[in-house]
């Protein structure tokens, strides 16, 4: 029931690939509607921004919630961060219509919702019909939103490496808008409120996740980097070695953990070279091919891939796919 409400486009484009076996979404995951003959890597009205972390992100975000003059959106898995929960206080105090999701479960999440809660900014779990609402987004007044592989948690805002892109395109507005809408109505026990997407730039599980990244890493003709915290989703996996067989030149950099060794040596028997994160902690989950890049929240499993709310999406303007580019060839030099 909960996602027969929402229309996705699974492929880059608007066609509607079948999936199979174990990667396959849960069985409750209704196929698309065919699209309008749109494309989602078509040219937005305003072009994206890009950012890295951790270089000045907390004032970044605090410049954002700042900012908000109408309404404020927040959907965060772990919020640690109490100077941005009084910014967020204080954006409610000034007359700004504020509504708050936070991951149910995790226990990282008290103090900031005991804090929400107290000063009456609307605060609700999100629905438990995802195994983690891991997603980390924000939507500024309808007229930007920031989607990104980044927690509000003290660590993320000085010692990880994340990406994250904001945009002010109304489709997009519009697309990211109907996802909150649809989990603030089913945190609140209210009836879901349907969310039509079609041609969108994003990325989103547990609905077209999946299906767009493995699509993605398979469109790559040149050049494929990766960036990510870890790759632990067969489907995922077979899509790099792919891309590798077929020759495309292929750089990975995971972060330093042993729970990475076997993917590790897996890349590398087939020749790819890998590279472990040395001077920050790799929190991002980035792919880039070919110049266009991916950011968002969606770490590179099944659980993520078609168990949890996430958002991601596709960086394909030039000058800010270029400064997601450059910081991961600084992260390669470095490393």
């Amino acid at each position: 029931m909960r996602l027969s409400a929402i229309c996705l486009v699974l492929a880059v484009g608007c066609g509607a690939p079948s999936n199979n076996g174990d990667d396959a979404p849960p069985a409750d995951a209704a196929p698309d509607a065919p699209g309008p003959g749109c494309w989602g890597l078509s040219p937005r009205s305003t072009p994206a921004e890009a950012f890295v972390a951790p270089m000045g992100v907390q004032n970044r975000m605090t410049a954002l919630i700042d900012g908000a003059q109408q309404t404020l959106d927040v959907l965060m898995y772990l919020f640690t961060v109490t100077a941005l929960a009084d910014r967020i206080i204080a954006a409610k105090n000034r007359g700004v219509a504020v509504r708050v999701l936070l991951d149910p479960d995790h226990e990282g999440n008290a103090n900031v919702r005991s804090k929400l809660m107290a000063a009456n900014v609307p605060t609700r779990n999100a629905p438990g019909l995802y195994s983690f609402a891991h997603a980390k987004y924000l939507l500024i007044d309808g007229k930007a939103a920031v989607i990104m592989s980044m927690n509000f948690n003290v660590d993320a805002m000085s010692s990880e490496r994340n990406y994250g892109m904001i945009t002010r395109d109304p489709d997009d507005l519009t697309d990211i808008k109907a996802i909150f809408d649809m989990d603030w109505a089913g945190g609140g026990g209210e009836p879901p409120k349907p969310a039509d997407l079609a041609c969108t730039r994003l990325i989103v599980s547990p609905n077209n996740a999946k299906q767009r990244i493995v699509d993605f890493i398979k469109s790559a003709k040149t050049k494929l980097d990766v960036e990510a915290m870890y790759v632990a989703d067969d489907g995922v996996r077979a899509a790099i070695l792919d891309a590798k067989k077929r020759g495309v030149d292929v750089r990975v950099i995971l972060e330093t953990s042993s729970d990475n060794a076997e993917v590790k040596a897996l890349f590398m028997a087939n020749g790819i070279t890998v590279k472990g994160a040395g001077s920050f902690y790799l929190h991002a989950k980035l792919l880039i091919a070919d110049g266009v890049a991916f950011v968002g929240s969606v770490n590179f499993s099944i659980t993520a891939l078609t168990k949890n709310r996430e958002l991601g999406a596709f960086v394909f303007e030039p000058g800010p796919a270029a400064v997601i580019q450059q910081q991961f060839d600084a992260d390669w030099a470095a490393n």
